[in-house]
């Protein structure tokens, strides 16, 4: 009889892990608008790659089942014609970090926390690289207000993007 209810606590315990699954790992950059479409993100905008445009997604649009870890988290993706060249998440929940552990989970970037830093409630910034691509995390913290963001560009895109922008600024 125990072990009949230690199954079946195993198994409650399972599906309450994997009560959501979300698809963060499919934004990437270097992936192309019409890859993005299976998982119903639907971004066009210039087909030009000297061109750039923003989409914006909501993290529970990329969520099945109830994703209460990840909700709130505005998501940016920033493209040079059909290709995503910069994904920014903002947290917009104040005081509830999520996002060090999102990307740890979807984007196996191995951050480790600066055990110093958390205890003494201080900002927090990590960066790593990974096949040429660069994630950087940060969670701003200021006195019980904090604020959190994930950036990943990639290292061979960005500069196209970069004179874009530079480009628009110098017109203006």
């Amino acid at each position: 009889m125990k072990k009949i209810f230690i199954f079946i606590f195993l198994l409650g315990f399972v599906a309450q892990a994997h009560a959501y699954d979300c698809q963060f790992h499919k934004i990437k950059p270097g992936v192309t608008n019409k890859s993005l479409e299976e998982i119903n993100i639907f971004a066009y905008g210039s087909k030009s790659s000297l061109e750039a445009f923003n989409y914006s997604v909501a993290s529970e649009q990329l969520c099945k089942g109830d994703p209460e870890n990840f909700v709130g988290q505005h998501i940016e993706l920033m493209f040079m014609g059909d290709k995503l060249v910069k994904v920014n998440y903002i947290n917009t929940i104040p005081n509830k970090s999520v996002l060090f552990d999102l990307a740890n989970e979807y984007y196996k970037t191995n951050f480790k926390r600066n055990g110093e830093q958390v205890t003494k409630k201080q900002s927090e910034f990590y960066q790593t690289n990974i096949n040429n691509i660069s994630f950087f995390y940060v969670l701003l913290k200021n006195k019980n207000q904090q604020q959190e963001y994930l950036e990943i560009s990639s290292d061979k895109d960005i500069k196209n993007l970069e004179k874009f922008l530079l480009k628009i600024e110098e017109t203006q």
